[in-house]
């Protein structure tokens, strides 16, 4: 077990990882089930008090967990994977994680990403991978297909008092969740041209209806 030095009174507790959550490759896959590959210096907090730091962490999205390390020199079956807990919030990489119950099952944590924080509303969103389970060549005709990889996401609107709700897919759908500004921001989408299926303009757009 690797230990890290954590303020008195902070329960931040770790779990030797199991062997579905690493990622060994066997040369015909694409893609990765991490979120970024290689492990970034970061930070854990609990119920907004520093838990842990100068951490080494590494996102894997499939599974939902951080594995964590000490040196980047530890090869990922003897990392620790971090034990989710209410409250936590994992800064790594200049990016902001926070624990949530899942949209499905409230008993069940994830971590979601923070993509805008805003006094009136923040931005959250759900990293997950997909994965597709590649075939060989059956005949001399056909080739071998890898198995991949690939990032999806879901977002969702955070509200102060702690209403979560997942946002939809269409522009009207999502100005309906905004009754009282709904004309101000229908005339934003309009004036700067936002598809608020882009990720950019998504930020954009809740970044707007803060300031408002």
């Amino acid at each position: 077990m690797i230990a890290w030095a954590q303020p008195a009174g902070l329960e931040l507790n770790f779990q030797t990882v199991r062997s579905g959550d690493r990622f060994v490759s066997d040369g015909n896959t694409t893609g990765s089930p991490y979120y970024h590959d290689q492990y970034h210096k970061g930070s854990i907090y609990l119920n907004d008090k520093l838990a842990a730091s100068n951490v080494l962490l590494k996102y894997n999205a499939y599974r939902d967990i951080f594995l964590a390390v000490t040196d980047l020199n530890t090869p990922d079956e003897l990392a620790q994977v971090v034990t989710k807990a209410q409250g936590m919030k994992v800064l790594v990489n200049n990016e902001e994680f926070i624990t949530l119950p899942s949209v499905n099952n409230r008993y069940e944590l994830q971590y979601y990403q923070v993509v805008v924080r805003g006094e009136k509303i923040t931005l959250l969103k759900k990293n997950y991978k997909l994965f597709v389970e590649g075939s060989r060549a059956t005949t001399s005709l056909t080739r071998d297909v890898p198995s991949t990889y690939s990032d999806r996401g879901d977002f969702y609107l955070l509200s102060p008092s702690g209403d979560f709700t997942e946002l939809p897919s269409s522009t009207k759908k999502v100005l309906a969740l905004f009754p009282e500004d709904k004309k101000a921001l229908s005339a934003a989408v309009k004036k700067y041209r936002l598809n608020l299926k882009k990720d950019i303009d998504l930020v954009r757009f809740i970044g707007y209806y803060n300031r408002l």
